[in-house]
């Protein structure tokens, strides 16, 4: 898993050196900010989506006339929320938090694009709570999956040269913890999350610097 991720993020980085090296008029960088609504499948408890976060940066290079491919690397939170009601459990909280690397294709249209691509998380801190009841399972025998890979799929409109808005839904190819006692099928992770990205010009910052240097 941890190879498999550093691959992720090597890719990435590697992305952005051969880009600014040979397309550096194509390639755009930036940060982005959000908040979404994470929940899970297969839980044996009633349960609500939990309200996440997530923020991170990314890369994008352009490869034709309307395509492009983004890679980003961001902390997000995942999981599911309190119970709509007190089961005999108790309310239920799953926290789940990753390191997460999409790696994205985009078509543009106009000030709008679609985009579409896996993404792969490393499992970074975790928690399970009941509120006033016990886990009707033991859950060292019911692990959390140290990662996640899903499948993106978003779409986002361009406000100017520097602001974009952009909606992303998500959902877990494979099973994030196998399948619990009174429940049908394994674990997965879905969610949307609604970001705000800003670009960030390289050009004119690195030319600020210099004038401070000077």
């Amino acid at each position: 898993m941890k190879q498999h991720f550093i691959f992720f993020v090597m890719s990435m980085i590697c992305l952005d050196v051969w880009s600014q090296a040979k397309l550096k008029n194509e390639c755009k960088f930036g940060f982005k900010l959000g908040s979404g609504i994470q929940t899970i499948t297969g839980c044996p408890f009633k349960n609500k989506p939990r309200v996440a976060f997530m923020g991170g940066i990314w890369v994008q290079l352009k490869i034709s006339k309307s395509w492009t491919m983004q890679a980003e690397l961001s902390n997000i939170g995942k999981g599911t929320g309190l119970g709509l009601q007190q089961s005999k459990y108790g309310d239920y909280w799953l926290n789940l938090y990753y390191f997460e690397v999409p790696i994205l294709f985009q078509y543009h249209k106009q000030k709008a694009y679609m985009e579409f691509g896996p993404s792969l998380a490393a499992l970074i801190n975790s928690g399970e709570y009941t509120n006033g009841g016990a886990l009707p399972y033991q859950a060292d025998l019911y692990p959390i999956s140290k990662k996640d890979f899903s499948f993106n799929l978003g779409a986002a409109y361009v406000l100017n040269e520097k602001w974009h808005i952009g909606l992303r839904l998500s959902h877990s190819l494979l099973p994030v913890r196998k399948q619990l006692p009174a429940t049908s099928h394994p674990v997965y992770n879905r969610g949307i999350i609604f970001a705000v990205s800003r670009q960030i010009d390289l050009k004119s910052f690195r030319a600020k610097q210099s004038q401070v240097i000077e």
